[in-house]
């Protein structure tokens, strides 16, 4: 993977990152750049938007560096092959400023104001903020897959979660750790961040209609969604029995860290 960077990174330190991880979005990119700004800037928090392509195929790339150019608080990342959501993010983390860290979808069928209500969340009890969706436009079929994964997690955990999979998600820069928190997939965040301490909250969100491009996980009209639905499914029931197992090691993972760095 040849990841390569640019864009501004002088400048006062931005209190939010904003990582938005785009695959074949060229028709989404400039508007998600322009609403996240315009919800923002009341808050007059500074920030900025690490736009990570993907491997697109299309033209994304191109218009981020041209969204780049116009704005200087917009930094792009490119993964130089496609390498899924959570190395994107993951990606983003590494190279993130900002003491808040933010996770939006570039399709827009999140609000960029449901962005900002839940940065005001993170008081001085709260490390996380999870969105929880309303499942509006998604099909029976697709809510009740999701709606079945969030059960189980919660029975497995005996922790209180209605979306473990939502896509927007805000973390204090203590929790976004960039090289553990992605190890069980991104479903698992927020149960991951629970075992380990970290307090959370969650704030309902509105899931909005996609209005360019298509969906890079469920295919309406398949069989369970199609094949890669199928895979995802397969992989993420790995991944949280392998979580369940790991439960011990990762509840002691933060006080230990907390240890060595009073030492250091």
């Amino acid at each position: 993977m040849g990841v390569t960077e640019s864009g501004e990174m002088n400048g006062p330190t931005p209190r939010v990152s904003i990582i938005v991880p785009c695959y074949n979005e060229q028709d989404n990119v400039e508007s998600c750049v322009n609403q996240i700004t315009d919800a923002l800037r009341p808050a007059r928090d500074r920030y900025e938007i690490l736009l990570v392509n993907d491997g697109s195929t299309d033209d994304t790339l191109a218009r981020a560096h041209l969204v780049s150019r116009s704005n200087s608080f917009v930094r792009v990342i490119d993964l130089g092959e496609n390498c899924g959501k959570a190395v994107a993010l993951k990606e983003g983390v590494r190279r993130a400023r900002g003491d808040i860290v933010a996770f939006f979808d570039a399709d827009l069928q999140y609000s960029p104001r449901d962005l900002v209500r839940m940065i005001a969340r993170l008081d001085d009890g709260i490390d996380f903020v999870n969105g929880t969706r309303d499942y509006n436009g998604y099909g029976s079929t697709r809510t009740a897959f999701s709606r079945l994964y969030n059960r189980a997690v919660r029975f497995l955990f005996r922790m209180e979660l209605k979306d473990s999979n939502c896509g927007i998600k805000v973390l204090k820069r203590e929790a976004a750790d960039a090289e553990t928190i992605f190890g069980y997939g991104l479903p698992l965040i927020v149960p991951l961040l629970t075992i380990r301490g970290f307090e959370s909250t969650e704030v309902p969100v509105t899931l909005h209609d996609r209005k360019n491009g298509e969906s890079k996980y469920f295919q309406d009209g398949h069989f369970l969604g199609g094949s890669k639905n199928i895979r995802d499914i397969t992989y993420h029931s790995i991944m949280l029995l392998n979580l369940l197992a790991h439960a011990p090691f990762e509840s002691m993972r933060r006080n230990s860290g907390s240890r060595k760095n009073l030492s250091s």
